[in-house]
């Protein structure tokens, strides 16, 4: 069933597949691992960098489509008053802890097993850790000293009454919580009802700023991300990956108030390739196309119906399956039979059983992930998704071994 390089090379159909260098085409559900929401050859976005090339490639200062993306920013998300840029999620996350600790005069930061903030050594704690009871962090892996994250405590997640304990006995000490508000790295597992809302209240409550790492949530789960998805306010939020639909692009948002440590200098924002400017008319593109009506519907609708058919096919064949996450974001998990809550409960699925499968989808001509988690995006129509249905149900078979 493998789909060979008979798939159309046009920009409006190449974008909604993968081709490999032995000239596989196949239904791409990878996006990049999540930035091609709007598709890897984008016909305004490829004008918009066009027109850009003509104009100059970065100016070393700020620049009028900046002003035009923040507007656009703000108009798009609820509670973003205002916006910095950077180029990386991993920027970005640093940026909202410095402006944090700026902001509080505390050094400590609390995040939660099985949370992936970037790759710098603070915050690259206990993203694939032991299961252990204790606060303290767990480097991810080698080259991580010690003394690089002694300021970071870890919590499990989706935990309300180990949330309110921590902060009654430390909440003072912290300058900021980072979570990811659906748990996308780590299966896309869903906040628990209250869970979020209480993060934020006690983070008021304490002094402490809260803060969504939107980095996957951002204009994917909704236009106005977790924000909009959950009716959540957090201080601040941090976008990247879908902000510009494949550039190197990344945001930080939230309460205008809490960008006056830049504007009265107790911090900096600083970086030679902040707001450059093909990033920038990329993103400013990637939400136009966003913010069309409809969008989200359809995103949202194909993704459900490729989750039930995930787990249709798996009851099917006699295999216990759970699909978790929204209709833009969601991850398949074997072995169980209820959605994983939290870092714990992911580490119990069969992920030997998805390795089969995937490479069975990938004989049948759809491009997984290696997590099991699956992206969709604007580029995928009725007719990916009818291959994309008839690949599931062969896959499984043969990953059950059916004749």
């Amino acid at each position: 069933m493998t789909w060979h390089s008979t798939c159309s090379g046009a920009p409006c159909k190449r974008s909604r597949y993968f081709y490999d260098v032995d000239g596989n085409c196949r239904a791409d559900y990878t996006l990049g691992w999540g930035p091609l929401i709007v598709g890897s050859n984008h016909a305004g976005i490829n004008a918009a960098v066009a027109r850009q090339l003509e104009k100059g490639y970065t100016y070393g200062c700020q620049h009028i489509a900046e002003i035009e993306l923040a507007e656009l920013i703000v108009d798009s998300v609820p509670g973003v008053q205002q916006v910095i840029f950077s180029n990386t999620g991993t920027e970005a996350i640093q940026s909202a802890i410095r402006i944090a600790r700026a902001h509080t005069g505390r050094d400590k930061i609390l995040k939660f097993e099985g949370h992936n903030h970037g790759w710098l050594n603070n915050v690259l704690v206990s993203y694939r850790p032991k299961i252990v009871d204790s606060t303290l962090p767990q480097a991810t892996c080698g080259g991580q000293p010690e003394s690089e994250f002694t300021d970071t405590m870890v919590l499990p997640w989706n935990d309300i009454d180990a949330l309110k304990d921590f902060f009654h006995r430390h909440g003072h000490e912290f300058a900021c919580v980072l979570t990811e508000p659906v748990l996308a790295n780590s299966g896309s597992c869903m906040p628990r009802p209250e869970y979020l809302e209480t993060l934020i209240e006690l983070c008021r409550e304490y002094g402490a700023v809260s803060i969504f790492d939107e980095v996957i949530t951002g204009f994917r789960i909704a236009l106005g991300g977790a924000r909009e998805y959950f009716g959540l306010e957090p201080d601040l939020s941090v976008y990247g990956k879908a902000l510009a639909g494949g550039f190197t692009m990344s945001a930080v948002g939230g309460r205008a108030e809490m960008f006056e440590v830049l504007r009265d200098m107790r911090t900096i924002h600083s970086g030679t390739y902040n707001g450059t400017t093909f990033n920038i008319v990329a993103a400013i593109e990637t939400i136009r196309e966003l913010r069309k009506p409809g969008t989200y519907e359809r995103m949202n609708a194909h993704g459900k119906a490729i989750a039930e058919t995930l787990t249709a096919s798996a009851a099917k064949y006699g295999l216990d399956a759970a699909v978790s996450g929204v209709g833009t974001v969601f991850s398949v998990h074997f072995g169980v039979k209820q959605a994983p809550r939290d870092y714990r409960e992911m580490t119990r699925t069969d992920m030997e059983t998805y390795g089969r499968f995937r490479a069975a989808m990938l004989d049948n001509g759809v491009q997984l992930l290696p997590d099991a988690r699956w992206y969709v995006g604007t580029q995928h129509d009725d007719a990916v998704l009818e291959h994309v249905m008839e690949a599931i149900d062969a896959s499984m078979k043969e990953t059950m071994g059916c004749s």
